[in-house]
């Protein structure tokens, strides 16, 4: 073999080996992490610097009997407008039954040079969308999520290597999912999004040991939809339920990265969060209650749409706090007072 030759093996050899390390850390970040959504932007972040493109996006199922795959809201690149964001791809699809036959990274002009599948509305929307590779995600011997391509940066073309190193991470990627899936079925209420009672408290506890270590902050929030009984009693509780999720989501939007937004029980939401001062903690109650406060939901039974007020109560973290429930009580009982004090205010606890 001549020395060309020769160092066009060395050089094949040492990107195996590369890429191999690299799959090893990654499947290493992967099986570190069961926040969903946190999971699903690594992925995508690892396509954009792997494969030199900007375009990355993935379709999962939404709920556990779903029969169609939906398009997750952090797709980088893409450019896709409220009409692209609803399409749904049935899992009973052709494209979806061919990738499962055949479940590594497939050009899409591969795709569409197969006659069956020329016309499937899938097909035709990815090719309109941009897309370049489709990748099949798999866990427990099925397709469980589809991870979507586009173009490279140096607009050449994708090469064998790139696509087994993408059949390989997304062989990782369906297994990470799905066992992160799992987890947030477990701490998740299911109708709200907020996770539920008994995440809360294990969060909480281990936040506030982490404050007794290391002397941080911690502020927690609860928040109550005013005279929500009321309400329920007015317009019904399939009505009541819509405004539980419409509530929810604000406590949700405006939390941030490193907040816990949980339900506590029935009407009662909380939000806990690491590191913040109670002034911080005040600022945040403001804004979920401004932004319920404006809030207007259409009323599922016809009618006048509706809208709900809601009070707030504060606490933090003092080195005394023996237990969940100080902390708790203290957030309670300023919750209490706004409540008994003319509602729709965010008030933090003061010793009497």
């Amino acid at each position: 073999m001549s020395p060309a030759g020769n160092e066009f093996v060395i050089e094949h050899y040492e990107k195996k080996i590369y890429d191999q390390k690299q799959l090893l850390e990654i499947s290493k970040a992967l099986n570190s992490t069961l926040d969903y959504r946190y999971l699903i932007d690594v992925i995508l972040n690892i396509c954009l610097a792997q494969l030199q493109t900007l375009n990355a996006a993935m379709y999962l199922e939404p709920e556990v009997d779903s029969t169609m795959f939906r398009l997750e809201q952090s797709f980088k690149g893409f450019e896709i407008g409220d009409r692209e964001i609803n399409f749904a791809i049935p899992m009973d699809s052709p494209m979806v039954h061919f990738l499962a036959e055949k479940p590594k990274a497939t050009m899409l002009k591969a795709i569409l040079a197969i006659p069956e599948l020329t016309k499937d509305p899938i097909v035709t929307f990815f090719h309109k969308l941009g897309a370049e590779v489709i990748v099949p995600l798999n866990a427990k011997g099925r397709v469980n999520g589809l991870l979507i391509l586009g173009e490279k940066m140096t607009m050449s073309e994708y090469l064998e290597d790139e696509k087994e190193f993408m059949t390989t991470l997304a062989s990782l990627a369906g297994i990470a999912v799905e066992n992160a899936r799992l987890y947030e079925l477990a701490t998740v209420d299911m109708m709200t999004s907020l996770k539920v009672h008994h995440y809360f408290q294990t969060k909480l506890k281990e936040e506030m040991d982490r404050c007794r270590k290391k002397g941080t902050n911690l502020t927690l929030l609860f928040t109550d939809i005013d005279k929500f009984k009321v309400f329920n009693d007015t317009y019904g509780h399939q009505a009541g339920d819509v405004v539980l999720i419409e509530v929810a989501k604000q406590l949700i939007n405006n939390a941030g990265k490193h907040d816990i937004a949980a339900r506590y029980g029935g009407e009662e939401f909380c939000i806990v969060m690491p590191g913040a001062t109670e002034e911080e903690g005040y600022e945040m109650g403001e804004r979920v209650r401004k932004s319920v406060e404006s809030m207007v939901v259409a009323n599922p039974n016809g009618g006048e749409d509706l809208k709900v007020t809601l009070s707030v109560g504060i606490s933090s973290f003092n080195t005394n706090d023996r237990s969940n429930k100080d902390l708790i009580e203290r957030a309670d009982k300023a919750l209490y007072q706004a409540k008994h004090s003319g509602r729709n205010q965010t008030i933090c606890f003061k010793p009497s």
